[in-house]
């Protein structure tokens, strides 16, 4: 049966949900539509963690941050490739976003350093909690009409104007009409093989992660209206990823959930099937990722000791190593050689490592690939010599695409000749031109809240 609201969104996971409590909160009558079976989308099973600054929490924890050093910092990791005035969106309206999630029951546990990051900005959360929470509102918004198991299959326009979507649900399809806008918030394409490799051939070999649904559904839609694309040459994946059980085939048990682990940035190093560091563990997961593809197998190991397991932690999950071992993902021994005998690497160069990069520790100089930090030049190097020792096997996986169709500061959509698409907007892993040509630990999760706000917001006053 055909219906028509005020606004139609496309996805609900974070950027949808936030579109359609903002646009509901405006007066709004809003349609959400999910395809999968329930709402969350790769949000749901993401570290949990957002990129805010100069917030209470970092305060009450006496970290010294500030939007502008944000700003700073993500113009920098963007190499000239990003949208400013997007990040410049984002640091204004930050704050705002923050305590909007909060007045909606999020519950943000604590502050931790991520990739990328000059001080600790992640506030982290329990992802299931987040969608509990803000589940429980759009339940209670009468103006909003959640529809899940609805596959959006075309945009509808009328003249240059989208006006509406057309769906297929239980077999049967249908027309949802959109008086005022409709918001594309359906992710990005970590699950479509076959588009990664059109714009970045090596991420083909990642493994594929994130939700079930990801696989560019939104983008393919918006490109056949002449939407423009943007960050796709800098599409990339990310290491430190469990996607199946160690020395199984790609084909061969994997996960039901994937897990993301980054001893790294705690004092862990990475090294090959050789037994031999290939990278500076302080760089982003990004670049730790991409080197890992040219490893023998794509696999590294993250190598730390009962120090390090000591710092374990349940939020961020991130750094939950306690959790991934009692789940049999992390190997552990009491020497550096039965660990190198379990995970089948060469013991004498495993153990040569350890000890050249123990002895770098207590110089302050990483004299192989020059670490200097645990990432980017926040917190000191820790020796690997506490007894019993670990080892996470990690993949380089792709969680999410970071790149999609580009968008203005209201969040439309606009195309290739530099034009708004009337009636069209964008939210979260959809949309490129914010990250550039680097990523910071929790702006995902970051722009999903404050740009699906933001395009709520607009497309229910267009």
């Amino acid at each position: 049966m055909d219906k028509r609201s005020d606004v139609v969104i496309i996805g609900a996971g974070l950027a949808g949900y936030c579109a359609a409590l903002s646009a509901a909160e405006q007066g709004a009558s809003v349609v959400l539509v999910e395809k999968e079976a329930a709402p969350g989308g790769s949000s749901i099973v993401s570290g949990g963690s957002f990129a805010f600054a100069q917030t209470e929490l970092q305060a009450r924890s006496g970290i010294d941050d500030s939007t502008s050093q944000l700003l700073a910092e993500l113009e920098a990791l963007a190499g000239g490739h990003g949208d400013v005035s997007l990040m410049r969106e984002y640091c204004r309206s930050q704050a705002s976003a923050l305590q909007w999630l909060a007045g909606m029951g999020v519950q943000f546990r604590k502050v931790s350093l991520g990739s990328n990051m000059s001080v600790p900005r992640s506030h982290t959360t329990d992802p299931r909690q987040v969608f509990d929470a803000l589940g429980a509102r759009v339940a209670e918004t009468p103006s909003i009409d959640l529809r899940t198991g609805t596959s959006v299959r075309r945009l509808l326009r009328e003249g240059e104007k989208v006006v509406g979507v057309a769906v297929e649900s239980a077999g049967a399809t249908s027309q949802l009409r959109a008086d005022r806008g409709v918001v594309l918030a359906t992710g990005g394409f970590a699950r479509n093989r076959e588009l990664i490799a059109k714009f970045s051939p090596i991420m083909a070999m990642a493994d594929p992660a994130g939700g079930a649904g990801n696989v560019g559904d939104g983008l393919l839609m918006a490109w056949a209206l002449g939407a423009d694309l943007c960050d796709m040459a800098f599409l990339n994946a990310t290491f430190g990823m469990a996607t199946r059980r160690y020395g199984a085939s790609r084909d061969q048990q994997e996960l039901e959930q994937p897990l993301l682990r980054h001893a790294m940035y705690l004092g862990a190093i990475v090294v090959n099937t050789e037994g031999m560091r290939f990278c500076d563990e302080s760089a982003s997961y990004k670049k730790i990722g991409e080197n890992c593809l040219s490893q023998a197998g794509q696999i590294g190991f993250q190598i730390f000791d009962q120090a390090i397991m000591d710092l374990s932690e349940v939020n961020p999950s991130a750094h939950d190593f306690a959790g991934a071992h009692a789940k049999g993902h992390v190997v552990s021994a009491p020497s550096l050689v039965e660990l190198a005998s379990l995970l089948g690497v060469d013991a004498g160069r495993l153990c040569g490592t350890v000890s050249r990069y123990n002895a770098d520790v207590a110089t302050g100089t990483d004299s192989l690939l020059g670490r200097r930090s645990l990432s980017v030049g926040y917190g000191a190097m820790r020796p690997i010599d506490r007894p019993p020792f670990y080892a996470i096997p990690s993949r380089t996986s792709i969680l999410a695409t970071y790149c999609g169709v580009r968008v203005n500061e209201r969040m439309e959509v606009i195309d290739v000749f530099g034009n708004a698409i009337p009636g069209l907007f964008a939210a979260g892993e959809v949309t490129g031109g914010f990250h550039g040509a680097g990523y910071m630990s929790g702006t995902a999760l970051g722009k999903a809240a404050i740009f699906g706000r933001i395009a709520g917001l607009s497309a229910a006053s267009n």
